[in-house]
């Protein structure tokens, strides 16, 4: 729908939610200028490029459920496709690690089957309680889509992860593995997120037998930087908003540190805390179902060396907490994108999530690298005392968590129409399933949404 007129829409925020709403709008030919209060595009998805060594800071994969980013890769010349190998990855306990492996194929089956019948990795009781999870969730299999939200609703009771596993199905398969999985895919701990959220992490990450991440040529940074070309004409970095301007109900512009930008329409893409602290004169029930949005805390210390110490053939491995470890869990990014690396040389991505991330912090980043090299190097004697670099890179909102019952919220909320502010559109990775699809997708719906309403504006 083309809108008539030339009227500004401001978004806020340059992640991906914010890119895609962006890109969306310029198509529908509007005059779109895209805030970002960094001097780098991509948010949570930022990436760097150091001694021949392409990093994902943040997000670094999508998965094959996640059609949205498949579509956009498709038209933004940077086609998603599976990675060469599935996510294979081990769980250190007892004083070594025990391979859990990513796919189908019947050598690894068996290894997988052999990790859990030697009852090293769980006791008879545990992997009896991982077996009755993972038929549980099967059963669910089509609520947990990513592309209808709506259907994962009548799982999103109010309850943690922690809680239901303690009522329901025992702690021992969730301290051992579907914690340490849980870890690793959203930076947290099972106390920390919604059982809703829970389930549909577990089985897209896995228990759907099909971990297959999907990426371009290139890694997350091609799209990123596809994405990014695709909105460049709009972009101002650096212009940090102070506040989304609201006047008798209805949007007026934003205000940055220099000046007042009149809009005729304003798309909010960032985290759900950042849009409270930009829009004092939200409605209280927004700020209710805002308040509920969490985020994981994460410190994650890149190195690059000449080889990696993870086992070979393994994308990750998990250190579960009850293993007193300052790491939650380790990877080998290379693996899945070998062009991102230098021939001949791994890099090292260390995660350290929650309380512990947060005393990080506080910390200097020579600091902080030291702390978790010495660390490493206990597990892994191999592992050189002086990388050929390293890089901290600290998320005080990494990954949105999905408390129980936020989903359900946010869905009442967006049935009120975010309280009635005219003009006023929200986009971000929690306006559903969190994830990175659902960034793509709120985005892009935010944009359709839009041209409509302007077009009533100019006839009134």
């Amino acid at each position: 729908m083309k809108c008539p007129g030339n009227q500004k829409v401001v978004v806020v925020g340059a992640g991906l939610a914010g890119m895609a709403s962006a890109s969306a709008l310029a198509e529908h030919g509007l005059d779109v200028e895209l805030l970002e209060a960094t001097q780098q595009l991509g948010g949570r998805a930022a990436h760097m490029s150091t001694g021949g060594f392409r990093i994902d800071l943040g997000a670094n994969l999508f998965l094959e459920s996640y059609s949205t980013a498949r579509k956009m890769g498709e038209k933004l010349g940077s086609p998603l496709r599976p990675t060469s190998v599935a996510i294979h990855s081990g769980i250190y306990r007892n004083g070594r690690f025990h391979g859990i492996y990513g796919d189908r194929q019947l050598g690894h089956l068996l290894k997988t089957a052999r990790t859990f019948l030697s009852f090293q990795l769980l006791s008879p009781k545990g992997v009896w309680q991982a077996g009755k999870f993972a038929k549980v969730v099967q059963k669910h299999a089509e609520d947990l889509n990513f592309q209808y939200p709506e259907k994962i609703l009548s799982l999103d009771i109010e309850q943690s992860a922690a809680v239901y596993f303690d009522k329901e199905i025992g702690a021992e398969s969730l301290e051992w593995l579907y914690g340490p999985g849980l870890a690793g895919y959203a930076f947290a701990h099972p106390e920390q997120v919604g059982i809703a959220f829970a389930m549909a992490m577990l089985w897209h990450n896995g228990l759907n037998g099909a971990a297959c991440p999907y990426l371009p040529d290139g890694g997350m940074a091609a799209f990123v930087n596809a994405l990014s070309q695709d909105c460049a004409h709009s972009v101002k970095l650096s212009t940090p908003v102070r506040q989304i301007v609201i006047e008798n109900g209805a949007v007026r512009g934003v205000q940055t540190n220099e000046e007042t930008i009149e809009a005729g329409a304003v798309i909010c893409a960032t985290t759900a805390s950042m849009a409270l602290q930009l829009i004092p004169q939200l409605p209280e029930v927004v700020c209710d179902a805002f308040r509920q949005v969490t985020y994981s805390k994460c410190c994650r210390v890149f190195f690059g060396v000449d080889s990696s110490p993870i086992p070979e053939a393994w994308y990750a491995i998990s250190f579960p907490r009850l293993t007193g470890t300052l790491i939650s869990g380790m990877s080998n990014p290379g693996l899945l994108a070998p062009e991102t690396v230098p021939h001949g040389r791994s890099l090292v991505d260390a995660i350290v999530i929650d309380e512990q991330a947060e005393e990080l912090f506080a910390l200097s980043d020579e600091e902080v690298s030291n702390r978790v090299l010495s660390e490493m190097q206990h597990f892994f004697p191999r592992m050189p005392s002086a990388p050929l670099f390293s890089h901290v890179q600290k998320w005080p909102e990494a990954i949105c968590l999905s408390p129980g019952g936020m989903m359900t919220a946010l869905d009442r909320l967006r049935r009120l129409d975010y309280g009635g502010i005219k003009g006023l559109f929200f986009a971000g990775d929690y306006l559903g399933i969190p994830s990175l699809d659902t960034a793509l997708r709120s985005g892009l719906e935010a944009a359709e949404a839009v041209p409509g309403y302007l077009g009533q504006r100019l006839q009134h």
